[in-house]
């Protein structure tokens, strides 16, 4: 396995997510995952959405995303032909021997060669038309939504592709909170949707908890990063909360954190501070 599927497997495997598990959180087939950590690069889409595949597993394993995004593999160049060697200088005597027997055989081909035919060229036949390509650019009303095209992730709005093979293609948008939007659209020429979307009805919503607990674990989102807490043998909770989340839990609990420096932890009211240093993966016990 190369080194870049290698990270992602190890990755993966540390946080405790199965292929299927990772594939619903990121809203992709699970076949992208298996050839991103197999390094089967021709069987994913088109580079810029690969890239953009690669970026988003990443980001949800804790990873930085830009050494990885090193390790894929650029399209292939092709390299200049090699320079035709030289041959060496034959002696003079060959060499006036060769040009006597060279001038000879050409007088006796002049005289003795048949009366030549006419060759008609055959012309090639044309090659196929390379298949046109278009740029889409997509608009929300609110902004922020996610695009997909043909199931796959493309970005969030407002988003301009890169130029994309044409034809009908399946184009849904989708933002919390509101009703997906999606339709088939002809993408013949360079394209341009503004899609309003249309808000869902709203539940009242709970009360605020208080951000400080007496008997309680609190867990503040001051960066992103991916977290597990477990109760003994039971799994409380696992993700990658919103930034300004407050996760409340009763002791006593075990928390893994992906990035410690974005987590303030809070216990039984008291301020305790960042989880640990930004970037490093860190599990601590609260008895």
């Amino acid at each position: 396995m190369c080194e870049l599927g290698e990270r992602l497997r190890r990755a993966r495997e540390e946080r405790g997510l199965s292929l299927k598990e990772a594939a619903e959180r990121l809203s992709l087939k699970v076949g992208v995952l298996e050839a991103l950590e197999a390094c089967r690069f021709a069987e994913l889409p088109e580079p810029a959405l690969a890239r953009g595949y690669l970026r988003r597993y990443a980001r949800l394993l804790g990873l930085d995303p830009e050494p990885l995004l090193a390790l894929y593999p650029k399209a292939p160049t092709l390299e200049p032909p090699p320079p035709p060697q030289r041959r060496g200088r034959p002696w003079a005597l060959w060499l006036f021997l060769l040009l006597g027997l060279g001038a000879l055989g050409y007088g006796a081909y002049l005289l003795l060669r048949p009366a030549p035919t006419q060759v008609v060229a055959v012309p090639e036949p044309p090659k196929p038309p390379e298949p046109l390509r278009y740029t889409l650019r997509v608009g929300s009303e609110p902004p922020g939504a996610r695009v997909y095209l043909d199931g796959f992730y493309l970005g969030q709005t407002p988003l301009v592709t890169p130029p994309l093979e044409g034809g009908r293609r399946v184009l849904r948008v989708e933002l919390p909170g509101y009703a997906p939007w999606e339709e088939e659209i002809a993408l013949d020429r360079h394209l341009s949707l503004n899609v309003r979307l249309t808000p869902l009805p709203q539940a009242p919503s709970p009360a605020p908890a208080p951000s400080a607990q007496a008997g309680k674990l609190v867990l503040r989102l001051e960066g992103r990063s991916w977290l597990r807490v477990t109760q003994g043998e039971k799994r409380l909770y696992e993700g990658i909360p919103e930034v300004g989340t407050e996760l409340s839990f009763d002791l006593p609990v075990e928390v893994r954190a992906g990035n410690p420096g974005g987590v303030r932890v809070l216990l039984d009211g008291k301020d305790l501070g960042l989880m640990g240093e930004p970037g490093k993966p860190l599990t601590r016990s609260f008895p």
